[in-house]
């Protein structure tokens, strides 16, 4: 990692909650279940209470909720509102209703809707270096969501309250690709998620605090106890080298294979292998001749659009004074890379670069790794106070109210 590099590096606190060596689990992610008790408490990232407002006085809308029941999705007319501003809003007594029956409630996406999973995920996202989607699940006691499936994304499920117990079958295809979803390949791979006969790899017990890591590809199924169980699901996009692949061809200019294929292609067998012979060819060719840095940058720049963009807080920056009494708080997950360019610094964020003077390097390095500052903590630097103004702005650092006299 070079010395620019060093400015994006990972803090690694937020992995640190969920696993007991966040170096080690990074540098190589374990391709089986692992269970660790933090302890811990993740209530503070989303609690009952949360979910209650979400749905009574924010007027949740589909799809960012559905509810489970025998495994199915329940029908949108069965969990809205009637005769509303927005008719796709949850009506809280219909989904009182279905939770008492016993059916799961199903928060997605809950990166965007809540200010502390957007504050986890961003920063296990940095960690990582992976974007990350977070659902909830709210289910009743002695219920159960979904049927053994598998999922073709890396999750941490995390117990937050009351007891689930969760069964496991190895894989029945290794390591899916996000279109090998079961319902795509079922046929191919025997049919079933759980061919007949076969014992499970294990039965685990979730209580509060306790991180199960489940893999892409695990076969799963989970029933709560004696009381409701609320658990989240923190999943990481599915990045991989088919993934990086299809990220270059798709944005890569002058692709092979741009032949038409032969009129009998569909009827002689014979000409359709001799044109996917012929593709082949011309993808290896192109391949071997390919700028693979050129492309890695290429997919790098690309993969940056996924992760959620700064949080931009516009009347804080526009009422915050440049003075030495203004306090500041550092996001810095904010900066996903961090490259030189001759006498220019860019500081890639998730949807622009910010180019600064190279001279600041130190500066830079001194203000993204503390939490929280004020001007007068800073190294005496005559471009300190208009290099706050600008990262302010971008989302990097932002006022804080809290510690300003």
């Amino acid at each position: 990692m070079t010395d620019f590099a060093r400015l994006a590096a990972p803090r690694l606190a937020a992995l640190g909650r969920l696993v007991p060596d966040a170096s080690s689990f990074r540098a190589e992610l374990p391709d089986t279940p692992r269970l660790h008790s933090t302890g811990a408490d993740f209530r503070d990232i989303l609690d009952l209470d949360v979910i209650d407002e979400l749905i009574t006085s924010r007027s949740l809308r589909r799809p960012a909720f559905r509810v489970i029941r025998d495994g199915k999705q329940v029908s949108d007319a069965e969990l809205l509102r009637e005769r509303v501003l927005y008719p796709d809003t949850a009506d809280p007594r219909k989904i009182a209703g279905l939770l008492g029956a016993g059916a799961t409630l199903v928060f997605q996406g809950l990166q965007e809707l809540h200010g502390p999973c957007d504050d986890f995920a961003r920063r296990l996202g940095h960690d990582l270096g992976r974007p990350i989607h977070v659902n909830a699940y709210l289910t009743p006691a002695a219920s159960q969501g979904f049927g053994d499936h598998y999922d073709v994304q890396d999750s941490f499920i995390v117990q937050v309250r009351g007891t689930k117990e969760w069964t496991l079958h190895e894989p029945v295809l290794r390591r899916p690709l996000s279109q090998e979803v079961f319902s795509r390949v079922g046929s191919r791979i025997g049919g079933t998620v759980v061919p007949e006969g076969r014992t499970p790899w294990a039965t685990i017990t979730l209580s509060p605090g306790d991180v199960l890591w489940l893999p892409r590809g695990w076969v799963h199924s989970a029933r709560s106890s004696e009381s409701a169980s609320l658990h989240l699901t923190i999943s990481l996009f599915e990045w991989t080298a088919w993934w990086a692949l299809g990220r270059a061809l798709e944005h890569a200019t002058d692709l092979p294979g741009r032949f038409p294929v032969s009129a009998d292609f569909v009827r002689d067998p014979e000409a359709a292998a001799a044109d996917m012979a012929r593709a082949r060819d011309e993808l290896v060719a192109w391949l071997q001749a390919a700028d693979i840095a050129e492309l890695a940058t290429l997919v790098r720049n690309d993969a940056l659009k996924d992760f959620l963009p700064p949080i931009r807080r516009p009347a804080g920056t526009l009422c915050a004074a440049q003075e030495a009494k203004t306090a500041y708080r550092v996001n810095p997950h904010a900066v996903l890379a961090a490259t030189r360019t001759g006498e220019r610094l860019l500081l890639h964020l998730a949807d622009r670069v910010v180019s600064v003077p190279a001279t600041l390097a130190d500066l830079l390095s001194d203000l993204l790794a503390r939490d929280r500052f004020t001007l007068e903590e800073l190294p005496d630097h005559p471009a300190a106070a208009k290099l706050l103004e600008r990262l302010a702005a971008e989302g990097v650092i932002e006022p804080d109210p809290a510690l300003a006299d």
